[in-house]
């Protein structure tokens, strides 16, 4: 007995090209929009970018990145899905951020006691913030939005 069960056929996509088709799916963003040959890259940069500033400012300015994508590609016509993926990239960063600077004044208003809470929320704030920056550049790359787990909705 096969294991295996039939999978259905896949939907149409726009202009009703099959996902399926050479192309096709990478051709088109999760709206149905003909995405641009470097709006994929973009969004992949704009993901990628919080990850090479955190390690240059040690996490300060981890923002930046998706916000100067989001500056340069909010209004262009065609890049809705770059201006999408780094606002989703601001919003999540920003939490982080705030995360981050509460446990820096937990610490300094407990005199360095709060350390021992804040060093395993610094951990686990920023292996969390990697991951999800590596799973929403990996999804930029095939067209697929990425909705971040946890935001503060700011730019959109």
């Amino acid at each position: 007995m096969n294991s295996h069960t039939p999978q259905p056929p896949p939907a149409p996509g726009p202009e009703g090209h099959s996902q399926s088709a050479p192309g096709s799916s990478r051709d088109f963003d999760a709206y149905g929009n003909r995405i641009p040959s470097d709006a994929r890259t973009m969004a992949v940069l704009a993901h990628l970018s919080t990850l090479v500033i955190l390690l240059v400012t040690a996490g300060w300015l981890s923002i930046l990145g998706p916000l100067v994508f989001w500056l340069i590609y909010k209004d262009k016509p065609g890049y809705a899905f770059v201006r999408y993926s780094s606002a989703q990239a601001f919003n999540f960063n920003l939490l982080v951020w705030i995360i981050n600077i509460a446990a820096w004044i937990l610490v300094i208003v407990t005199f360095g006691i709060g350390i021992v809470i804040a060093l395993p929320v610094w951990a686990v704030v920023n292996i969390i913030a990697i991951v999800c920056h590596i799973i929403g550049a990996v999804k930029a790359n095939r067209g697929e939005v990425y909705p971040y787990p946890m935001k503060i909705s700011v730019l959109s």
